[in-house]
């Protein structure tokens, strides 16, 4: 199994020129996010020669728009494509993505993708206080769960502990967002602290992890601490 970070946008000047967000490629037929510039993800897919018509599924972890807005152009070229989007995610955002041409498939609970390849169940977040459903890609390894999050709004570890609950296997990885840019150090130590303390040996910080976390990330996890650049693929 094969896991690709096509476009990822985490610092503050990107996020000003609107080059934000983030996108996965599993194998070659699962997209896991689109990125928030469908201009940037189109780029990089022929950069990284992706054969868009292998492409079956897509799945967005929730509905704010630097997690969606690249489906646009994608479904442009791939119109019918099955789009799973959290089954409470805002009705509108779901309505653009058909406008667009996909194929929206509500999703509540753990759905099978593919063999080894899971989405989790829907996990209510609190973002601007609102609430905000949001699910996470579920990888099946040897040696354990691999939990792939967009942005993590419920707590990265609300949505490990959802994820043991419902696999009732150990979580060996967490990869992506974790929403911890505007933390204190305090609160993003005690995050990562708890995150090895539930057995997780493995963090690839993303997105809206922030720099400073990345930095503790880094102190806390050694070599297993790993910063991914876009192209980069891994391999379980």
């Amino acid at each position: 199994m094969r896991l690709r970070l096509l476009a990822s946008g985490s610092r503050p000047w990107e996020r000003w020129i609107r080059r934000w967000g983030i996108s996965f490629l599993v194998d070659d037929d699962i997209l896991f996010d689109a990125f928030g510039d469908g201009h940037v993800l189109m780029h990089n897919m022929r950069r990284f020669k992706v054969d868009t018509g292998a492409i079956r599924q897509v799945a967005v972890s929730h509905e704010h728009w630097d997690h969606v807005d690249g489906l646009r152009l994608f479904l442009g070229k791939r119109p019918g494509v099955k789009v799973f989007v959290p089954q409470h995610a805002d009705g509108k955002v779901k309505n653009r993505i058909r406008d667009w041409g996909g194929d929206v498939v509500d999703n509540i609970r753990p759905v099978r993708l593919k063999e080894g390849v899971y989405l989790s169940a829907e996990t209510i977040g609190r973002y601007k206080d609102k609430g905000i459903p949001e699910q996470a890609l579920v990888l099946e390894t040897v040696k354990g769960l691999v939990i792939v999050a967009g942005c993590a709004h419920p707590g990265i570890m609300k949505i490990v502990s959802r994820v043991k609950k419902d696999f009732r296997k150990p979580v060996y990885a967490v990869i992506g967002g974790f929403h911890l840019k505007n933390r204190s150090m305090e609160d993003i130590s005690i995050k990562a602290a708890r995150i090895k303390a539930a057995g997780i040996t493995k963090v690839f910080p993303l997105h809206c992890t922030g720099a400073r976390a990345e930095r503790v990330f880094e102190q806390a996890f050694g070599a297993g601490c790993c910063l991914l650049r876009e192209g980069q693929e891994i391999k379980f």
